[in-house]
């Protein structure tokens, strides 16, 4: 099958190639043991462990194939040798799990708890971690006279797959395997408080904190330079085949190699009032903070080789990926409300606001690419970060605190060294419910999603070199009414 991607007048195709359909399996066995204990009137034990068997995943027919960073060849499954699968087998996934209440008074509890758990092989998102390539390619078909197409779709195009030999892959990017490489694994711990004051209040306060070992990265590239090379500047520029670990490739990344982590540490409280005088109230404030050495995980849609704009400012120095996560929101704030109104309506809303999340910032320009390098990350030289009463559309972040890194470096930015725009937001619904016969009744609805109009921002432009650098173009939904009719029989 053939999957084309025309550019231009369909002048040239680039095409994703293969000969059979392609049958990745992967198989997951978990065993769990789990017991409540109350130890005494006051202290409740719930204790538990999980084993988690991640079997290898597998290719049907074994149509898949490892490049050998020692040989600079392709291993191909189940052959001279070589496995059935990229990854080892693991067998000591266990995986602890226990918590602990103990009522103080019969209106004050205490709780804490601590759980192990084992995700997929690849760290995140998907158990497969066997390359694919050269069962399928990617290929380009150029026209030519730049007049006609390419080729005739009903016809198919003309080039040819490379055939599956130990040296396919030579001049373009292929992918090697960390076999023993574990599996992801998380570890989430808390301990909170929760009182009830009366007949209706109720209040927890407490921290949450968890770390991700073994996380799905970015694919990085073996072939790059290295940044002393790099700093020889002009000189390398003819050489740069020559000094690549692997002359005759183009990129080489470790195949889905979880090799990242994070940290969440988090305050979490909530205040409740249970339904009473026809009202049921709701608040939470959470303060927290993630930290990781990823910015995004593998492209799991690439299965040809590997990407070359892979996003790390240098393959062979992970440390310079730790920063504050791009997914790290310090307070969340939420409130909500439901009211029975007279005659069977129903009044709701909920409030929430939250401050905005890191952005990474890079370089319009790689001017190392051709080095192998997947980005390039400007040289920061003031604090980004403008009070809040100069923020403008036009202007969300200093951008002058940001300077060109020069060709041979690769800029001392962080990796997300600026903030986007916070959300805020109140929805609010008004609601009955009407019991037309014995078995069927019909609910209304009528609702308003950000009914104060207020302007939920998109992220700035964070490209270092773009024209609209620290500007923002784009925004969600507006207000939005919606009427809904919905019959239950």
């Amino acid at each position: 099958g053939v999957v084309g991607h025309g550019q231009g007048p369909h002048t040239q195709d680039t095409i994703d190639a293969q000969t059979q359909v392609l049958k990745p399996r992967a198989n997951i066995v978990e065993f769990f043991l789990q017991d409540d204990w109350r130890a005494t009137n006051r202290l409740t034990v719930n204790a538990g462990v999980r084993y988690t068997l991640n079997l290898p995943s597998t290719v049907a027919g074994n149509r898949g194939a490892v490049f050998n960073l020692d040989t600079q060849k392709l291993d191909y499954l189940g052959q001279n040798g070589f496995p059935t699968s990229a990854r080892n087998l693991e067998k000591k996934n266990f995986g602890p799990r226990l918590g602990l209440a103990y009522k103080l008074t019969n209106s004050f509890v205490v709780r804490s708890g601590y759980s192990l758990t084992w995700i997929e092989q690849s760290g995140i998102t998907t158990p497969f971690t066997t390359p694919m390539f050269p069962f399928i390619q990617t290929l380009t078909q150029q026209t030519l006279d730049n007049l006609h197409p390419a080729f005739v779709l009903s016809q198919g195009p003309s080039v040819t797959p490379q055939p599956a030999t130990p040296d396919a892959g030579l001049g373009q990017g292929v992918f090697g395997v960390q076999r023993n490489n574990g599996s992801g694994y998380a570890q989430q711990w808390n301990f909170s408080l929760q009182k009830t004051f009366g007949e209706n209040w109720s209040l927890e306060a407490g921290y949450l904190g968890s770390k991700l070992t073994r996380l799905g990265v970015p694919d990085i590239n073996l072939n790059q330079l290295t940044v002393d090379q790099l700093a020889l500047g002009n000189s390398i520029l003819s050489r740069v085949p020559q000094l690549r670990p692997f002359p005759r490739f183009t990129a080489v990344s470790l195949y889905r190699n979880n090799v990242g982590n994070s940290t969440y540490h988090s305050f979490q409280s909530r205040l409740e009032k249970r339904f009473s005088r026809g009202l049921t109230l709701s608040a939470s404030y959470t303060f927290s903070r993630l930290i990781d050495d990823a910015g995004s995980v593998f492209d799991s849609a690439v299965l040809t080789g590997p990407v070359t704009n892979f996003q790390v400012a240098d393959s062979y120095n992970r440390r310079l990926e730790k920063d504050v996560s791009t997914g790290n929101v310090p307070h969340i704030g939420s409130f909500g409300a439901v009211y029975q109104l007279p005659l069977g309506w129903q009044l709701s809303a909920i409030v929430r606001i939250q401050s905005g999340s890191p952005l990474s910032v890079t370089q319009a320009t790689n001017l190392n690419a051709f080095a192998g390098f997947g980005i390039q990350r400007p040289n920061r030289v003031a604090d980004p970060m403008l009070p809040a009463d100069q923020r403008s559309t036009a202007k969300w972040f200093n951008t002058a605190a940001f300077a060109q890194a020069p060709q041979f470096t690769i800029g001392n930015s962080s990796r997300n060294p600026v903030v986007g725009p916070g959300y805020r937001a109140a929805d609010v619904m008004i609601g009955k419910t009407f019991q037309l016969t014995e078995r069927l009744r019909a609910e209304f609805r009528a609702e308003a999603f950000n009914v104060t109009n207020t302007p939920p921002l998109g992220s700035p432009n964070t490209s270092y070199g773009s024209s609209a650098f620290g500007s923002i173009t784009t925004a969600l939904d507006p207000r939005v009414f919606e009427l809904v009719l919905k019959l239950q029989f």
